[in-house]
């Protein structure tokens, strides 16, 4: 009796110990997906649309190389580290796609499951405002206004996701914060452009005199 016990024990010993490995190697990847996203959100904040490019790239390939690693294992594959640094990679490819490509590409081209890529997507509406604002620090209301419709839409359309916590964790939370952002840059965008339009029609008074 007690050997064959001993058997078990030792079976499911050497199943924790390879999980605990694959975990251990996984979590080193996860560090470096969201590294590499970080770096190409900035770029592109910072205009460098090759260098996000660059950096975009290593972090899609890291991303599935993080995936294909846990898919064996559903204790990993849809574990909360894995879909944290997935997301971050959602986040750096919607983002990067917007900008370059006014389009958002959808979890079967990014080959991601869809909890991480709605909490990607979501995520998305806070770069889009950062670039947002840096384009009307600039004067440049189009374009700020153009990406204020993205983040818009992306709002709606994850607004109508009534699901719980326990299907889609966080997304609740990320929505809300989402429309907090949304209203946000929208009263800071008529207020601005208002501000402009003023002191444009102001100069040209002073102008024609």
């Amino acid at each position: 009796m007690e050997e064959g016990l001993s058997r078990i024990i030792e079976d499911v010993k050497r199943k924790l110990d390879e999980l605990d490995n694959v975990r251990n190697e996984a979590l080193k990847i996860s560090r470096d997906v969201i590294r590499l996203s970080g770096w190409s959100i900035t770029r592109l904040l910072n205009g460098d649309i090759d260098g996000a490019r660059v950096y975009l790239e290593k972090c899609r390939d890291t991303a599935m190389s993080l995936l294909e690693m846990t898919s064996p294992y559903p204790e990993l594959y849809y574990s909360g580290f894995v879909n944290n640094a997935v997301s971050e990679y959602v986040e750096a490819e919607v983002f990067y796609r917007i900008v370059t490509e006014r389009r958002v590409p959808g979890p079967g081209e990014l080959r991601v499951p869809y909890v991480p890529y709605l909490q990607g997507l979501a995520d998305t509406v806070g770069e889009l405002r950062r670039l947002a604002l840096d384009y009307l620090g600039k004067r440049d209301v189009g374009s700020a206004e153009e990406l204020f419709e993205w983040m818009n839409l992306i709002y709606v359309e994850l607004k109508g996701l009534d699901y719980p916590d326990s299907l889609v964790p966080g997304l609740r939370r990320k929505v809300d914060v989402a429309r907090r952002l949304v209203d946000d840059t929208k009263a800071f965008l008529v207020d601005l452009k208002s501000r402009y339009e003023l002191i444009d029609l102001l100069n040209k008074r002073g102008g024609a005199r």
